[in-house]
């Protein structure tokens, strides 16, 4: 067997410690925000058993369900967010730093922007996050998140998810960008752009280009 790397290595030790820790007392808002994460993105449980020889299983329970399905039997998206749910229950503290890359991965585009909401209560919460994105919903949803704070509570009604939200000194976005020459990125930081409603990142020129394509295309067929 392929020896595994560091941090993967350090990930599969943590999960493996999370059968120990499972009786471990955790933080009542960390236990109810990986049940959100279950309710409202995964509809179904997850959770760690003890098999016979005192090693940890991770399995998958979906809403009406009478057995448990083994976690690499489950879809990706909850075999990709389980580790997330698991470490708010479990693991994470105040204070700690919750690494997420590409949370976006195995998600439909109204999932994505369900968990930035997930990850934004656990900010409030006091967990800090780090994300990697190239996903233009996240980035959107997060600017939705900011500008929200700056409408007060008494008008917020009839807004869904009213009360998560972020102040814009709790939201930084920074975008990395290969150089033109010699190896490594230039980073310059995004500001939130509220005539875009976003963090703008480039990839609303992505989706100018398919049209312009779309539209030269049709022109020459139209052409006959």
């Amino acid at each position: 067997m392929p020896v595994l790397s560091g941090v993967l290595g350090d990930f599969m030790e943590q999960l493996v410690a999370l059968a120990g820790s499972s009786q471990q007392a955790q933080d009542e808002d960390y236990d109810h925000l990986a049940q959100n994460l279950e309710q409202t993105l995964l509809r179904g449980a997850v959770h760690v058993e003890q098999s016979p020889i005192n090693y940890p299983s991770f399995v998958y329970r979906p809403d009406g369900w009478k057995q448990d399905l083994p976690l690499m039997n489950a879809s990706s998206m909850v075999s990709e967010l389980a580790p997330v749910v698991l470490y708010l229950r479990h693991v994470v503290q105040p204070g700690d730093l919750l690494i997420i890359e590409e949370p976006e991965s195995h998600l439909h585009p109204a999932m994505q922007v369900e968990f930035t909401r997930q990850l934004a209560a656990a900010v409030q919460s006091g967990v800090r996050i780090l994300i990697t994105t190239h996903s233009e919903w996240v980035l959107e949803e997060l600017a939705n998140l900011v500008r929200l704070s700056e409408l007060p509570k008494e008008r917020r009604t009839g807004i869904e998810d009213a009360d998560v939200v972020l102040s814009p000194d709790q939201v930084g976005a920074w975008f990395f960008e290969p150089r033109s020459k010699g190896n490594g990125s230039t980073v310059r930081e995004i500001a939130l752009d509220t005539e875009s409603a976003t963090f703008p990142a480039g990839f609303g020129l992505v989706t100018e280009s398919l049209y312009n394509r779309w539209s030269e295309i049709s022109a020459r067929i139209e052409e006959g």
